[in-house]
């Protein structure tokens, strides 16, 4: 990730090590909290695998990350194959399984997971930002 949070390209799955390091940096550089920083980075990384391994794109994986003052967007976009029908709805994958549970992960820890469908595959990870209270120190 870039130091604004703007787009990388990830090409082969042997490149998500060094994007997750530099996503880790950006996220904490930003001062964010532990858990929010763990569940960007699982997902980012999930939604970049899931691309990577399923949409056959010659142009890649397109990862950015935009942090706003209430919530963080992670958006992650191929121009392959696509979902076709989107991610199944409550899907619990197998628990036996080395893979096919990372659309429950993302849901798990996002507080939404949008995706859209159209020449390739767009997934949007919206996390939530805890508001702080504005403190009034009253007068004696």
């Amino acid at each position: 990730m870039k130091a604004d949070g703007q787009m990388v390209i990830v090409h082969e799955l042997s490149e998500l090590r060094a994007v997750r390091d530099e996503l880790r940096h950006y996220l904490e550089s930003r001062r964010l909290p532990a858990d929010v920083t763990y569940a960007l980075l699982t997902c980012v990384h999930e939604a970049c695998t899931n691309a990577l391994r399923h949409a056959g794109s010659p142009r890649g994986v397109r990862a950015s990350v935009a942090i706003g003052s209430k919530e963080i967007v992670a958006t992650v976009r191929d121009y392959g194959a696509g979902l076709g029908v989107g991610p199944p709805p409550g899907a619990a994958g197998d628990p036996d399984s080395e893979s096919g549970r990372g659309l429950v992960l993302m849901a798990a820890l996002m507080d939404r997971v949008e995706f859209c469908v159209d020449h390739g595959t767009q997934v949007k990870l919206h996390k939530l930002l805890a508001v702080r209270p504005v403190r009034h120190d009253r007068a004696a």
